[in-house]
């Protein structure tokens, strides 16, 4: 009897709980539209554009304190976009970026170019909303001395560009 009555109070607490978790997801779900709605109205930006040693995921990578790397080590550059554009159709959601990597001396010369280096293209059911890169560079055949990395950031469905810059440092 005390089994009958346990599994009548759990299946009560499931079903009035259930529209409670069922209006929190669709809350959830018109929040992130209205993002996507803002992000689409406003300009392709870069929110960030950090050196690092290390990165692992979004959010989640280790700064270079000093912006400084030996010659030879590998430098990572992290970069998370602002206002990326979505794209809603037949019930998903595309998101599509490249972004173009370039090295210029203090004295601003191009001593490195790769066009395309990183390509964001999302092709999903649920939007994405944090969305980060990662950049990078083995200085085997840089000099020691001043840089200032850039990045230019394409977004293929708005037909928008944005720039940052990052200046570092390679010591011996």
């Amino acid at each position: 009897m005390k089994a009958k009555k346990f599994l009548f109070c759990l299946l009560v607490g499931v079903m009035t709980a259930s529209p409670v978790a069922l209006a929190q997801d669709t809350d959830v779900s018109l929040l992130k539209e209205k993002i996507i709605n803002l992000q689409n109205m406003y300009p392709l930006g870069i929110r960030t554009l950090i050196a690092c040693s290390k990165v692992t995921d979004y959010g989640s990578y280790e700064p270079l304190l000093d912006n400084r790397v030996k010659s030879g080590d590998m430098i990572f550059f992290y970069f998370e976009p602002q206002n990326p554009s979505t794209k809603k159709a037949g019930g998903r959601y595309e998101m599509w970026l490249t972004q173009d990597m370039f090295v210029f001396t203090a004295q601003q010369q191009e001593v490195f170019k790769k066009e395309s280096a990183v390509e964001i293209h999302y092709q999903t059911m649920l939007p994405r909303l944090d969305i980060y890169g990662v950049d990078q560079l083995t200085l085997d055949k840089i000099s020691p001395g001043r840089y200032i990395f850039k990045v230019v950031l394409h977004d293929k469905i708005k037909g928008e560009e944005a720039s940052a810059t990052c200046a570092f440092e390679v010591v011996k």
